[in-house]
């Protein structure tokens, strides 16, 4: 459980003060947010898995 805490935190972090640009579905289980300052936050679900992955800014 203190993973998920931690890794809560450092996307708190990452994607504090951004405002969502786009939102996109390139899959039928992937959501894409892409903010005004280009970066992204792709979210993707396999079976119970969720994977977080920020790129850009």
């Amino acid at each position: 459980m203190a993973d998920l805490k931690d890794e809560e935190q450092r996307l708190q972090s990452l994607i504090a003060d951004k405002v969502v640009a786009q939102v996109r579905r390139h899959r039928a289980n992937e959501l894409m947010l892409e903010f005004s300052d280009g970066s992204r936050l792709f979210v993707n679900v396999a079976g119970q898995d969720l994977d977080l992955s920020v790129t850009g800014s």
